[in-house]
């Protein structure tokens, strides 16, 4: 699992029962200035946890940590 990846869901266990935009995720996981750097950094970690079913995502695009169900 990349750096990336871990921050990502770190961010994410803060706020486990909620749903959260990708804007928001690639702002706040990693320091701001990456995201200002580039406010795409998080698409592939994103796809990336979501294809090892470690996040999930509703039908507004946002994500969460995965649900115990849900894998």
């Amino acid at each position: 699992m990349t750096y990336e990846e871990n921050a990502i869901l770190e961010f994410l266990k803060g706020s486990p029962e909620s749903f959260l935009a990708r804007r928001e995720i690639a702002r706040k996981a990693l320091k701001r200035r990456v995201f200002e750097e580039d406010p795409h950094w998080v698409d592939a970690p994103l796809a990336a946890l979501l294809a090892q079913r470690l996040i999930e995502r509703n039908d507004s695009a946002q994500y969460r940590i995965a649900k115990e169900g849900s894998k």
